[in-house]
This record gives structure tokens, sequence and C-alpha cells, in this order.
């Protein structure tokens, strides 16, 4: 008599068994895959919005070469929520102001034309600048107090937020808000 081999095949309950477990990995890595391939969109866009804001603070407060900042400022003339005009110690008249239809950013160095800090921010489309609730600069007193009064100024806090488009994470676009401030010395001021 020869030997007969039975195969057995699987029972309904060892396949349900087996797909469950295939859809929970395929769900899980599905997820997974998900929030890798939004995450590798929205860092990117996240860490330019800061690089941008930073950029523009660092010209604000240090300058670039073509004009001393804030940092370097001999006398404030005259101030604004989202204005500021001085005269630094290069003698230099320097005004940033931002611009709150456009949300942008913009510095004129004496009597030239005013462009877009930093650079190359104009040519970024769907990309902002803006002041915290309307107000990029505030300023104070001696005493740490608020003032209006140009001469007065001894501080500047300034509130930039970057954001391109919405600046949400479910929209896979990036903000960031980035606050700085500048003592003012009043360099050459009463020597």
């Amino acid at each position: 008599m020869k030997n007969i081999k039975v195969f057995r095949g699987f029972s309904f309950i060892e396949l349900v068994m087996v797909m469950a477990i295939i859809g929970i990995l395929a769900g899980a890595g599905t997820w997974i895959m998900g929030y890798t391939v939004k995450n590798s969109v929205f860092i990117p866009n996240q860490l330019n919005m800061d690089k941008l804001a930073n950029d523009a603070l660092e010209v604000m407060i240090e300058g670039d070469g073509q004009a001393r900042g804030l940092r370097f400022s001999r006398i404030i003339s005259t101030i604004a929520a989202n204005q500021v005009a001085f005269i630094n110690q290069d003698g230099v008249a320097i005004i940033y102001r931002w611009d709150t239809s456009a949300n942008r950013l913009y510095r004129k160095i004496g009597s030239a034309a005013e462009t877009i800090i930093p650079a190359y921010a104009s040519g970024l489309s769907g990309v902002t600048l803006s002041g915290k609730s309307g107000v990029l600069f505030t300023y104070y007193d001696a005493n740490e107090a608020l003032t209006s009064n140009a001469a007065n100024v001894r501080r500047i806090k300034m509130i930039l937020i970057a954001k391109s488009g919405t600046g949400l994470y479910n929209d896979w676009q990036g903000q960031s808000e980035q606050v700085s401030s500048v003592a003012v010395k009043r360099l050459g001021v009463g020597l």
C-alpha cells in the first residue's frame, strides 16, 4: 500500500486572523508613512520660517554690510508701533518699517529707496512677516516703563512672526514667532 500524504488547508479562523494582523500592521504602517511624509514637508518649512525671522531680527539689531543696526544707534528720531527711525554711530539715517498691508519688513538707508529685509524675502511667495497683535516694536524708557517719546527710549522690544501660508502643521506649513530686545545706548550723545 502506498503512503498517501494528506495536505490540510488553513481553517477559516486562521485566515481571518492572518488578515486581521495584516490589516493592523498596514493601518499602523499607513499612519507612520503619512506622519513621516508630512514631517518631511513641515519641518523644512518650519526651519525656513525660523531662519527668516532670525535673519530679519539680525539685520534690524546688528545690521549688515550696508549699514549698522539698532545696537549701534546714536539717536532715535521717531518711533511708532510699526516703524523706528534712528541715526547710527556712523551718522547714517535708517528707518525700519513693517508694511501691515503687504506683511513685509522694509529698511531705508539714508536717501536710498526702501528695500525688503532680509533681502531674500522679496522672492518668497506666500510668506509673511508680521508683528504680534499688529505691533512690531515696543519702546521702554530707563525705568523699563512703556514710552512714546523717542528721546526717552532705552530699550526696543521686537516680536516678529514669519509664516508660510497659514503656518499650521495640518496645512503642512511653518510659522516662527521670535522675540528680541536691544538696549539703546545712545552712543555719542553728551560726549
